[in-house]
């Protein structure tokens, strides 16, 4: 007995070949591009057709690989409990409290994703008495495939990061490295900064006509308000570090001894905040009327609104505001 779809509408494809399968599906919305359709009816092709049994191994293999994704979801949340085990009375300590709590909320989210996937999988798993069509139904298992893979890889990042938090957490030299490579990084930040700001006093009088002087000035303003909003922001991690700096020294072995490495890196913590603020001195004898009175408000809009953070700080909604406040009125 030949096989037949029993969802309604104009897309009844099991029994057909792939090629008239395509067909039929694109005609009845010619939205959809041939070679995905191609694509996504291949899954449930068996020599050469669509067919109900090839419907059921995409839920089988959807299936399997959503339970992949749930044990390696289930597995982050252990290697989570573990760790705030292991933090101890430490967890109340800004510098642990921030990474557990950046833990929590990517568990968490992969919780929820792994378990709207279950409940979209379910209703796809009655295919054969669902209203879609059978190339929607298809569609539908590849996407929580799809998505169930990327929530395994995200999954297994989250362990790594949370192995590399134990490492961390338990080794004070790995802490004295990581603390080295922010205020490195904050170092390097702080070069490309004053190569703009030593860009916009360079361009000072080189146009050649007027024209040019407004064009000019126009790209100077825009590059002296992008400095000034990033030395506010270099301003901010600077704070970030030396609250990172004091947290180091409760998690060492012996708080009341000399600290390895972190009165270096707070010494070249000082030297960078010494930077910054001539940095913003520079940039503020830069400034010409016409700038500080198109960008002076959203400057000082966001100073204000970086005063709100505290350390440790959410790097992400400062980069955030960041990026809102380089686009101001156009963004």
């Amino acid at each position: 007995m030949a096989q037949q779809d029993r969802n309604i509408g104009s897309e009844r494809i099991v029994g057909l070949s792939k090629s008239a399968a395509v067909v039929r599906v694109v005609d009845a919305d010619e939205s959809r591009d041939p070679d995905t359709v191609r694509a996504v009816l291949s899954h449930v092709t068996e020599d050469g057709a669509v067919t109900a049994d090839g419907v059921d191994s995409a839920v089988t293999d959807a299936s399997m690989i959503l339970s992949t994704a749930e044990t390696r979801v289930e597995l982050a949340s252990i290697d989570l409990d573990d760790a705030r085990e292991a933090a101890g009375d430490d967890a109340a300590i800004g510098a642990v409290r921030s990474r557990l709590d950046v833990f929590e909320a990517k568990v968490s989210n992969a919780t929820e994703r792994v378990e709207s996937l279950g409940e979209e999988l379910q209703g796809l798993s009655d295919w054969r008495d669902d209203p879609r069509s059978v190339y929607d139904i298809v569609l539908g298992l590849r996407e929580v495939a799809s998505e169930s893979q990327a929530l395994t890889a995200h999954a297994d990042n989250v362990q790594l990061d949370i192995e590399e938090f134990d490492r961390w957490l338990s080794n004070h030299d790995v802490r004295v490295r990581g603390v080295n490579g922010d205020v490195a990084a904050l170092e390097q930040s702080l070069d490309g900064l004053e190569d703009r700001a030593a860009a916009v006093a360079d361009a000072e009088g080189s146009e050649d006509s007027a024209d040019a002087a407004e064009d000019a000035g126009d790209d100077r303003a825009t590059e002296w308000c992008n400095a000034a909003l990033r030395a506010r922001v270099s301003a901010l991690l600077v704070e970030d570090t030396r609250a990172e700096l004091a947290d180091l020294r409760k998690l060492a072995p012996d708080p009341d001894a000399e600290t390895d490495g972190l009165d270096e890196a707070a010494a070249d913590l000082a030297d960078l905040d010494a930077r910054v603020q001539r940095l913003r001195g520079r940039l503020d004898d830069l400034a010409r009327p016409p700038w500080t009175d198109e960008y002076g408000a959203r400057i000082e809009s966001f100073e204000a609104t970086l005063a709100t953070f505290e350390p440790p700080v959410s790097w992400g909604e400062v980069q955030a505001e960041l990026d809102d406040a380089r686009a101001g009125d156009d963004g």
